[in-house]
């Protein structure tokens, strides 16, 4: 297939589709605006109207009656990562035109990390944002959180065939459920599910100390592991007990593979508390929170046990699940804490959650495979298979699992020498390449949780707005589109 021979029309058809969706949205962030009558109400509309026209522009040049049977994988790469890029670069414009965000790079990496979850931020006073845009930016993350494409797919039935293959583009993983030819009906009952864990989050945070605004957008970005908040010094501001449980719960939540829950209502309760994945998921948290914890109260005995126990949870709990909330300045703890709280943000959540990074799944398979070579080195002529709940994974499986594990290594390697060569200190240059690739959000030293990246050179915000990208879509969707053999036969 080369350049000519890709479906465009379906292409031009689906990015306009998902673009009148976004003005929708878009506009919603206007109604809140107009309840509290603030002066950025027509940015809002004004941005959602120029999304709507580019929207049926392009549905219009990509012939929307016109039904695609069948596309290819290289149609689905391609739709997905303009998808997120169109909705990106228009989902900006409300921050760039109002003047909110005056910088367009700004307003990008803003939102970039609002759609892919990350939850880096340029802002230095959120609170002086008006109710709109901040319910917009909320908003943004609770979109990405299950990927707009799914969420086209749950509500755009006129995309006619060829779905499939884009809900394998954009959900890309180690062993994810396939779903097909039912992909559409899934993708309804999964974003069902997750808008039933937003409204009871919503309720849950509303009955502690946050008002119904601040708990509607919380909820966004907490089940979305997101990690923006209203306020600039994040979950702290409430210093909530209560609120904090809650957040750690819905975190979880978040972070724990969606297709378990689609199981789980369909009355396959064996399938979701045995699931292999899920208890490693448990036990990596367990095992870091004692691990943090204890040091904790060693080397910082003036905070006790309890309050130490407190911020550990939370903050580790906040960066496996990709969430990036806070409520302590971890930076102060020291490299021992620094090590421990990267490895969680490599590792990450489970495999079709909302988290971002290398996936629970993938990193058990990679922790049997190397036990495995022992076995291997012992008796070379035995077949040990790596297994993912009592199923032994095919050799193409594995394979891929090991290029996935090489990419991303080498994409964290070649950013953390492209961060240095652009003037970024050393420990921050570690930690925003991992913080980006990864969806996290904080970094270390100015760009901690306390911090932002808005002093960053503009290079540098759009490298890591690239990052963030490739990072959300899994790092082949994106790359792919850069090697010579996608665009030839």
């Amino acid at each position: 297939m080369h350049f000519k021979e890709l479906s465009w029309r379906f292409i031009v058809k689906i990015v306009g589709a998902s673009l009148a969706l976004e003005s929708f949205f878009i506009a919603s962030a206007a109604g809140v605006s107009m309840l509290y009558d603030d002066w950025d109400v027509w940015y809002l509309l004004g941005s959602a109207g120029l999304c709507l026209a580019c929207g049926i522009a392009l549905m219009l040049a990509g012939n929307l009656r016109e039904k695609v049977r069948t596309i290819g994988k290289r149609e689905s790469f391609l739709t997905v990562t303009l998808v997120w890029i169109s909705f990106v670069c228009f989902g900006a414009v409300p921050f760039w035109i109002s003047g909110a965000i005056p910088s367009y790079t700004d307003a990008f990496f803003e939102t970039m990390s609002g759609f892919s979850t990350t939850g880096a931020t340029i802002l230095t006073a959120i609170e002086q944002l008006p109710h709109g845009l901040l319910f917009w930016r909320s908003l943004t993350q609770w979109l990405g959180g299950l990927g707009v494409v799914v969420f086209s797919l749950a509500l755009l039935p006129l995309f006619g065939g060829g779905v499939a293959q884009l809900y394998d583009a954009e959900t890309t993983g180690l062993t994810h459920d396939k779903f097909r030819p039912r992909v559409v009906q899934v993708a309804k009952r999964v974003w069902g599910i997750y808008v039933v864990f937003t409204l009871i989050l919503t309720g849950l945070l509303y009955l502690g100390p946050m008002d119904l605004y601040d708990s509607v957008c919380h909820a966004f970005t907490t089940i979305s592991t997101g990690g923006y908040s209203t306020k600039q010094a994040s979950i702290a501001y409430w210093d909530s007990l209560y609120l904090e449980g809650i957040t750690v719960l819905f975190m979880i939540i978040g972070a724990t593979n969606f297709a378990l829950y689609y199981f789980l209502i369909n009355g396959k309760f064996k399938r979701f508390f045995k699931d292999e994945e899920f208890r490693w998921f448990l036990w990596i948290i367990g095992i870091a929170i004692a691990l943090v914890g204890t040091v904790l109260c060693i080397q910082k005995p003036e905070m006790g046990i309890l309050r130490s126990f407190r911020v550990t949870i939370f903050q580790v709990v906040s960066l496996i699940t990709t969430s990036g909330f806070s409520t302590h300045d971890y930076v102060g703890w020291g490299p021992f804490f620094w090590i421990i709280l990267l490895q969680l943000m490599i590792i990450c959540g489970c495999a079709g959650s909302t988290s971002g990074g290398l996936k629970v799944v993938r990193f058990m398979a990679l922790a049997k495979n190397t036990f495995n070579e022992f076995g291997r080195s012992v008796h070379p002529r035995a077949v040990i298979p790596v297994r993912v709940n009592g199923n032994a994974l095919p050799l193409h499986v594995v394979e891929r699992l090991l290029a996935f594990f090489f990419l991303y290594i080498t994409v964290l390697i070649f950013s953390f020498a492209v961060l240095l060569l652009a003037g970024v200190p050393f420990e921050e240059a570690i930690a925003a390449s991992i913080s980006s690739l990864s969806n996290v959000g904080p970094g270390l030293g100015s760009n901690g949780p306390l911090g932002s990246f808005a002093d960053l050179s503009i290079f540098v915000k759009w490298y890591l707005s690239f990052l963030m990208l490739i990072g959300r879509l899994e790092i082949f969707t994106v790359l792919i589109l850069f090697t010579p053999r996608f665009w030839k036969e």
